[in-house]
This record gives structure tokens, C-alpha cells and sequence, in this order.
């Protein structure tokens, strides 16, 4: 137990040894970190870079260099062989007292054991419980939930951007579709593919809120040839009626300058065809 351990294991711990010393000062600590983790040996600790590479390597003048050299040394955690101005570098290795310090704080640290989660501590509970075989609980049926979202999928209406059920509507909820906006283009474009005029001429712009528009069967107009389709298309000629009913006379539109004049849906299509 009283031999020392290899450097790569107390490391750490002989560099804690001179960072916990208070008479060490930084440029001291710096060199001793520098030398430590660059250059010495995996097993002895032992280094000799040249002194023209710490000096580098730290930023300070030379001086400095050696006054910080001094000053661990003579703390007694490094022993120094001087070398000569020749081309032979100084030689830096750890002393044994250091060494054998800090091999006895890496074994004391490796005698601290972890609490067990079965004695201290919090421990997270099993996946599993006593109602059930399998993990996790089976939570009994709600039928209040399931009736909710049986009644919403009844009362969901098809949406033409996200594909049609291919159930015809017998009456369609009017939507506003503000002018202006690609959805009105989408319409007219429908509408002159059809042979039918745009929705200028088909319907008036009412006031919704702070925007003028149409109240259309959709947002947007569902696939051409599509049941949702001449759904859709019976559902705008009745609107189309149900305005020319309630404006019997011309009138003039206050945003385009034109007159909305009555056209029938039925006439167009004659004409056309």
C-alpha cells in the first residue's frame, strides 16, 4: 500500500496538491500545470522541454520563468537537474514526498462509496403495478370522451384542401372569403374553367367586419369532377339566387365602380354551351 502509484493515475491529484498550497503564486501554478499536462512522462511525471519553450508557452519574461521554477522547487514537489546552455535542457520530475502525497489522496478518494438507492435517496418507482400484468396501468374506458369525439367526427365538415369524403352536402354553411386573397382567385379561376363569370358578376361584396368579400360554400373551390364539387356548385347557385332575389335592380358596387347586374348560373352555362 505504501508504493506509489504510476503519474497518469494521480495526476489530478498532485496538481490539486499545489493549487490547495497558498504560498504558491499564479505564474508558479501556471508553469507547474504546463509542464505537467504537456510534457510529462505517462509513468514517471518526469519532463525537459527546453526553457525557450516555457517561456513561450507562458507569455512572461524569462525571469519570471525561473523565479516560478524556483519557487516550486524549493516547495518541494518538484527536483530540477539544471542543464546547460549547450543544447542540454533542464530536467523537471516530481519528488517522491510529492508523489507519495498524492498517491495517498487518490486512495482516499477512491475509498468513498456512493450511497445505494435501497438505503438513501430517491428511487423511481416501477413501471409496472398491482392492477395490471402488463407495464403501466389500463385505465378503464371513458364513454363521455368516446361519444365527444364520436359527435365531432359526425358534425366535421369536409375541407377541400385536405381531401373530400365524397358525401354530397345538402346545404352547405356559407363561408366569407375576403376579395383580395388567393381563395377569391382560386374561385374565379374555377368559375371561368366552368364557363361561368367571376364572382364579381355573380355575387355582391357585403361587408363582414372591417373587410368587404362574398360568402362562398368553401374557402376554396374541392377537385374539379368531384362529387364535393357539384355540391359545391349547387350550393353557390343557390346563394347566386338567393342574392338576385333580394336585389331585384342593379346596383352599383362601391369598390370596383361596376354594377352588379343579376346573372343567372343556369343562363350562363346555356349561353356558353
Amino acid at each position: 500500500m505504501s508504493e506509489t502509484l504510476p503519474f497518469c493515475k494521480i495526476k489530478l491529484q498532485y496538481l490539486l496538491e499545489m493549487v490547495t498550497d497558498h504560498d504558491l503564486d499564479d505564474n508558479a501554478l501556471r508553469v507547474a500545470l504546463y509542464l505537467t499536462l504537456a510534457h510529462a512522462d505517462h509513468e514517471t511525471g518526469e519532463s525537459h522541454p527546453p526553457f525557450e519553450t516555457i517561456v513561450a508557452a507562458i507569455g512572461k519574461h524569462a525571469k519570471s520563468i525561473k523565479r516560478a521554477l524556483n519557487k516550486f522547487e524549493a516547495a518541494g514537489y518538484m527536483a530540477i537537474e539544471r542543464g546547460t546552455n549547450k543544447g542540454k535542457s533542464s530536467r523537471y520530475r516530481p519528488t517522491e514526498t510529492a508523489l507519495k502525497r498524492a498517491t495517498i489522496r487518490r486512495r482516499e478518494g477512491d475509498k468513498i462509496v456512493p450511497l445505494s438507492r435501497a438505503k438513501r435517496g430517491h428511487s423511481c418507482p416501477q413501471s409496472r403495478t398491482g392492477l395490471s400484468s402488463k407495464g403501466g396501468q389500463d385505465r378503464p374506458p371513458n364513454r363521455k370522451q368516446e361519444l365527444r369525439k364520436e359527435h365531432g367526427r359526425k358534425r366535421a365538415p369536409d375541407l377541400p384542401d385536405e381531401g373530400q369524403s365524397g358525401v354530397p352536402h345538402d346545404q352547405y354553411q356559407p363561408i366569407f372569403v375576403p376579395r383580395g386573397i388567393c381563395f377569391v382567385r382560386d374561385w374565379d379561376d374555377r368559375l371561368a374553367r366552368v364557363g361561368m363569370p367571376p364572382l364579381e358578376r355573380l355575387l355582391p361584396s357585403v361587408r363582414h367586419g372591417q373587410h368587404l368579400g362574398f360568402w362562398l360554400p368553401a374557402r376554396t373551390p374541392a377537385p374539379l369532377g368531384s362529387v364535393t364539387w357539384e355540391a359545391q356548385k349547387d350550393a353557390l347557385e343557390k346563394l347566386v339566387c338567393a342574392a338576385h332575389s333580394r336585389r331585384k335592380h342593379p346596383i352599383p358596387n362601391t369598390v370596383s365602380g361596376t354594377a352588379f347586374v343579376p346573372i343567372s348560373m343556369r343562363t350562363t352555362r346555356a349561353q356558353n354551351g
